[in-house]
């Protein structure tokens, strides 16, 4: 582990024999108040929390755990028994999974406002993946009791984390299908579109594009997703913005992938293990 802090004893599952409790009454409002390390209004700016009521946002912020986290600090291993709701307050992370042979593959990457850990938090099952941080970090967590309890306490809650999980779901399904199918072009922007925000109803990727994160995306090398991001660039399909964003104009289109037995360069390696949830 690389926590700046030390891990916290609320972390521990006191309900490990139950995949999803029935609670009578929750913890929640219960357990003796701790000192809030977040505050409620952060905590209703968050895409996942912002349906709960300020009653539950109050009891989460005197609960809830704020850790910092140092470059290239690990949140949890793949494998861990580790359960929680995770969200990234500040910094950027990447949802990596190792197959037996010690390699890896990117699954996810993660920026401000992303939640990761409900799946095992769910059904207590080890963690699928390992979540690194690419820079300094903060991440906020939620111990699994607590966060089971809001499920049972707020049902938007839980209809916002399902809209989340299925947009998750079709995301990796485009991507499977651009590994299978098209060539780097294609992958790179679909990585772009994937990453950028809607502003003015155009998609921006905010900050600096890591070439590295997306050739390790898409199994593709370096050198060669900086040489499809500068033909984008002269062809005007991506545009520099002056505050340091990227406007991204074109589409996940590409051509179809060589069907030969060497790997080319221009065709994406497939993942050495399944991305699979």
């Amino acid at each position: 582990m690389s926590y700046l802090s030390l891990p916290d004893h609320r972390l521990q599952d006191r309900t490990r024999h139950i995949a999803v409790p029935s609670v009578a009454s929750s913890p929640l409002s219960s357990a003796t108040p701790l000192r809030p390390q977040v505050s409620v209004e952060l905590l209703g700016t968050l895409p996942l929390l912002r349906t709960l009521s300020p009653l539950l946002l109050r009891q989460i912020a005197e609960r809830a755990v704020v850790r910092r986290i140092a470059r290239h600090g690990r949140v949890f291993e793949q494998g861990s028994r580790e359960c929680g709701l995770y969200v990234l307050l500040k910094g950027q992370a990447q949802v990596v999974r190792h197959n037996q042979r010690g390699r890896a593959l990117v699954v996810d990457q993660l920026r401000p406002g992303d939640h990761f850990g409900e799946l095992s938090a769910i059904d207590d099952a080890p963690q699928y993946a390992s979540v690194r941080c690419a820079v300094p970090s903060e991440v906020l967590v939620i111990a699994r009791h607590d966060f089971i309890d809001l499920l049972h306490e707020s049902p938007a809650l839980l209809q916002t984390l399902l809209h989340v999980m299925v947009a998750r779901v079709r995301r990796k399904n485009r991507r499977i299908a651009l590994l299978a199918l098209h060539d780097v072009r294609g992958c790179v922007v679909q990585q772009l579109l994937d990453l950028a925000e809607q502003q003015d109803g155009q998609p921006v990727v905010r900050g600096r594009i890591c070439r590295q994160a997306i050739a390790d995306m898409i199994g593709a090398s370096r050198a060669m997703v900086s040489r499809v991001m500068m033909a984008l660039t002269r062809s005007g399909e991506l545009q520099l913005l002056p505050d340091g964003s990227t406007l991204v104009r074109c589409q996940a289109t590409g051509a179809p992938r060589r069907n030969n037995r060497r790997q080319r360069d221009d065709a994406p390696a497939m993942p050495a293990v399944a991305a699979a949830d």
